[in-house]
């Protein structure tokens, strides 16, 4: 681990520790985030994932989650810094993702011995981890007061490179993240914005690029797809396409990796690499 401010005399860990040459990105934010910051989120983790960067965040809910399982998804690596021993997940509900995350070469950090509970004052105490141990800090959601702030504060302490995901002004959301902006962060809107600032040359996306040999339906779907959210409703009403055939049509765009299936019947297109 880079060196930070009052570091820890010990650290406990399962799973596998990235080696020197790994980058490691940490993603957090708000835990009652927005159908936007979830989306956001779910886009930077996977396609960073997608680059071979390795995603850090607290395993909390909200965005911290979001980013541990797009990272997953992506077939990547991740790392969950707890406020608690390692035998003390925190929610328990995300018990199955950390065993997850261990399970597919990530890992579970923290200074705290076993059977140590997540008492509150034990989070802003491992933000600083999660700071320290990452070349960045991107926070995607948070609110004037949100704990994401304490560690970007954290993270600009310790020379490292903050960037936030910028958001409605009339959002109790976005309002720590638009702050961090205007007080000097990186504003994000790709994830290739990180990729330039941290200097990593993207990998090549000639397979991205191939033909996809589009059906005359998955043309017609695709066209009405964009980043905003549309229900499957809609898509029949403006298609007039048989509500089965639409159906089967967005699972082949999913398989693709075209759109993503939002649950209860909405739809977006998955944002294209510029």
């Amino acid at each position: 681990m880079t060196k930070i401010f009052d570091p820890p005399p010990f650290l406990y860990y399962r799973g596998l520790i990235p080696d020197k040459n790994d980058v490691l990105v940490a993603i957090v934010g708000s835990r009652a985030c927005t159908a936007y910051g979830r989306q956001v989120a779910e886009d930077l983790a996977f396609k960073l994932a997608k680059e071979g960067l390795v995603i850090v965040s607290g395993l909390a809910l909200g965005i911290d989650s979001i980013a541990h399982q797009a990272t997953l998804d992506a077939g990547g690596r991740t790392i969950a810094v707890l406020g608690s021993g390692l035998d003390c997940i925190s929610p328990r509900s995300h018990y199955r993702l950390a065993e997850e995350i261990v399970k597919k070469g990530g890992a579970l950090i923290s200074e705290f011995t076993p059977q140590t509970p997540p008492l509150p004052a034990h989070f802003p105490q491992r933000n600083r981890i999660i700071a320290g141990m990452s070349q960045a800090t991107i926070v995607v959601e948070a609110a004037y007061d949100s704990g994401a702030l304490i560690t970007a504060r954290f993270a600009l302490e310790q020379g490292r490179e903050v960037f936030a995901v910028p958001g409605p002004i009339y959002s109790p959301n976005s309002e720590g993240t638009n702050g961090l902006i205007k007080t000097g962060a990186y504003p994000v809107t790709s994830f290739k914005d990180i990729l330039e600032v941290l200097k990593i040359k993207p990998r090549s996306t000639e397979k991205r690029k191939k033909t996809l040999n589009l059906t005359k339906e998955e043309e017609t779907l695709l066209a009405l797809l964009s980043a905003e959210p549309i229900s499957i409703d809609k898509m029949k009403k403006i298609s007039r396409l048989d509500i089965a055939v639409i159906s089967a049509t967005l699972v082949m765009l999913e398989i693709k990796g075209l759109v993503k299936n939002l649950g209860g019947g909405w739809y977006t297109k998955i944002k294209e690499e510029r």
